[in-house]
């Protein structure tokens, strides 16, 4: 019976991270911390990141996933 509380847990762990993904597809840039740029260690000027190319977001791991089976289900229509 502790199974089906733990893969009931889990299931509703994965649907709210997928609506979690679908309400706001961005986080923060994890190299310059959302601001889209950094300064260099030895250095006072600052430089865009080029990670996230000065935008200071990154797509989601999970919408990154759901946009991959969007477009592989695009494709096979």
């Amino acid at each position: 019976m502790p199974w089906g509380w733990l893969l009931g847990a889990l299931l509703v762990a994965a649907l709210a991270y997928a609506a979690s993904c679908a309400w706001w597809p961005f986080a923060h840039c994890r190299k310059c911390e959302g601001r889209g740029k950094f300064a260099r260690k030895d250095s006072k000027v600052w430089r865009r990141c080029r990670r996230c190319k000065g935008s200071g977001a990154r797509l989601r791991v999970g919408r990154r996933v759901w946009n991959r089976f969007a477009r592989v289900r695009r494709a096979a229509s």
